[in-house]
């Protein structure tokens, strides 16, 4: 009994590894919410994957190995150098920005008006050097520059077109805590083009949104990052049309939505695969991003899983619904 006790003991004691494992399979229409238009409910269903990770023990480093959909990382491997925290905080953001990319791009799909906007560019951090340095800090909203409001981080390139680095420049700022000041940059020099001036500052959208008279709220719950992009986006359009954009099927979807339209390569495919097949989902649509040997690997263990390549949103919309779907008043 002592040595099983210590035996047990030794195989559940941390070790600087993590796995990643195939997670599951969550339907994503449930989760949107629209009003402003027409719904419909159908048959079947889009549904995202997700990848589990979990420190790895002695016992579990067993499992992996003889288990080919798990895969063992370094801490820094799955999360950067930012950390535990730090990927987390940034994977909620990737998250929350994927589903505002993913309704724009829906909506417009359908014919209906919608723009991504903001209350400015919040500072995440400054390089170093910055000629903002000691002028501007992380978390700040910008909200305009010389006097050019800013909504958006492009609008920050905009402003300063006609500039030139050592140019004096203001800028209005909304601090943390809700202070209003305006300071005065000098203006430095990109470090890949130095006739480029730039404020020196890394940024995102501050309170991101959607203006649109389709209003569209996505729960994403407890899963961060923005692999799921695409099929919230197909989500969005399945609830508006009739008849179903799935025609009635379980369809597992992922892939990172870019503002363009276009499907960004996401990671843990070979889990996600898995989970598919786990599920007994028969079509797996990803992105044609994916690099040549994850997709070889997938290709190798696919089984009666239908793999769909797809590089654009249209194109996942053109292989569900041949010749695409409107919504009934278009």
């Amino acid at each position: 009994m002592v040595v099983g006790a210590l035996l047990a003991g030794v195989l559940l004691i941390p070790l600087p590894y993590f796995l990643l494992q195939p997670g599951s399979l969550r339907p994503a229409e449930p989760k949107v919410q629209i009003s402003g238009a027409p719904t419909f409910e159908h048959p079947g269903e889009v549904m995202f994957t997700t990848v589990y990770i979990d420190q790895a023990t002695l016992g579990l480093l067993l499992r992996g190995a003889i288990d080919d959909a798990i895969e063992v990382r370094t801490e820094e491997e799955v999360y950067g150098r930012e950390g535990r925290d730090g990927s987390k905080q940034a994977n909620q953001q990737r998250m929350d920005l994927s589903k505002l990319v993913a309704t724009k791009l829906a909506l417009e799909y359908l014919g209906y008006p919608a723009a991504l906007t903001g209350s400015g560019a919040r500072v995440l951090g400054l390089p170093d050097p910055s000629p903002s340095a000691g002028l501007v800090g992380v978390g700040d909203v910008i909200t305009a520059v010389d006097q050019v409001e800013v909504r958006l981080p492009d609008d920050i390139a905009g402003a300063l077109a006609g500039r030139r680095p050592g140019d004096p420049v203001s800028v209005d700022l909304t601090t943390p805590t809700g202070e209003r000041r305006s300071v005065t940059v000098v203006l430095g020099a990109a470090p890949d083009d130095p006739s480029r001036p730039v404020l020196g500052v890394n940024v995102d959208v501050a309170d991101p949104r959607i203006d649109s008279p389709v209003q569209v709220s996505i729960d994403s719950g407890e899963v961060t990052g923005p692999s799921a992009g695409l099929a919230w986006a197909l989500a969005v359009i399945d609830r508006m049309v009739e008849p179903s954009l799935t025609e009635g099927r379980d369809v597992a979807v992922t892939g990172e939505i870019l503002t363009d339209g276009s499907v960004g390569a996401i990671g843990g495919i070979t889990q996600k695969l898995a989970a598919v097949q786990r599920a007994g989902v028969e079509v797996f649509i990803y992105p044609a991003a994916t690099p040549a040997e994850e997709r070889a690997e997938i290709e190798a263990m696919a089984g009666d899983v239908q793999l769909v390549p797809v590089r654009t949103l249209d194109e996942a919309v053109e292989f569900l619904h041949p010749g695409g779907v409107r919504p009934p008043d278009a």
